[in-house]
Order: C-alpha cells, then sequence, then structure tokens
C-alpha cells in the first residue's frame, strides 16, 4: 500500500484562466468571420440563401453582421486586457449572436449551428469568471 500525499490546489493562478483564454480568442475570431459574412452578404447576394432568413434580407443582416463582428472584436480587447465591463459586455454580445446565428439558420445551417454552440460556450466561460472573481 503506497501512501502519497495530497497537494491542495495551487491557487496562486487564476481559475478558468483557459476559459477566458478561449473567450477571448472566439470573440475575436467571430467577430473577424462577421465582417466577412456581412461584406460578403452585401456584395454577393448568390453566397448566401435569402429564402432561409426568418428576417428581412440580406443586405440589413450584412450590416447587422459588419456591426456585430465590430464590436465583437472590441469587446475581445477589453476581455485581453481584463476589463471588468468587457466581460459583461462579452455575456451580452455573445448571446447576441447566438440569437442573430439563430435567425439566420436558415441562410447559412452549419456555420450557424456551429456558431451558437461555441456562443454557449463563451457566456458558461466569461459567466464562472464573473461569478468566480465574486
Amino acid at each position: 500500500m503506497s501512501t502519497q500525499s495530497v497537494r491542495p490546489p495551487d491557487r496562486s493562478e487564476p481559475r478558468g484562466e483557459g476559459w477566458v483564454a478561449f473567450a477571448i480568442v472566439w470573440l475575436a475570431l467571430v467577430g473577424i468571420l462577421n465582417i466577412i459574412y456581412g461584406i460578403a452578404a452585401l456584395s454577393n447576394k448568390s453566397y448566401f440563401h435569402e429564402g432561409g432568413l426568418l428576417w428581412s434580407n440580406l443586405s440589413t443582416w450584412g450590416w447587422v453582421a459588419i456591426v456585430l463582428g465590430a464590436i465583437q472584436l472590441l469587446v475581445s480587447g477589453m476581455l485581453y486586457a481584463r476589463n471588468t465591463f468587457g466581460t459583461v459586455l462579452g455575456i451580452f454580445f455573445a448571446s447576441l449572436s447566438f440569437i442573430a446565428n439563430f435567425l439566420a439558420i436558415g441562410a447559412y445551417p452549419a456555420w450557424s449551428i456551429i456558431a451558437m454552440v461555441l456562443d454557449g460556450f463563451v457566456i458558461w466561460a466569461l459567466s464562472v469568471n464573473m461569478i468566480d472573481r465574486a
């Protein structure tokens, strides 16, 4: 029978830093992709299936994607700078991204489903990090 000493967890590093890094990278990546998709929706309407949209038209969605993408890039920068308000904005804009992807699921279903799952991870990661800071 071997006796091993059990060390308490090292609390010198903040918990959840890997998930916060994931949230930063995902928000930046999805922000860039939203800008690209917005430009594509405005310039090449044959790229998407406009009939699959639940609301409005591709021009509206193109501008929504561009604005949302720019804000997501800004929020990822705030998260990288460890701005507390950036955490709140990150949760809010990941939620908006989730809703926007749900509404556009008919136009690009594979991307929408993947983005909604990853937005859920961002919301979870930032929520857990916010609770750990309290």
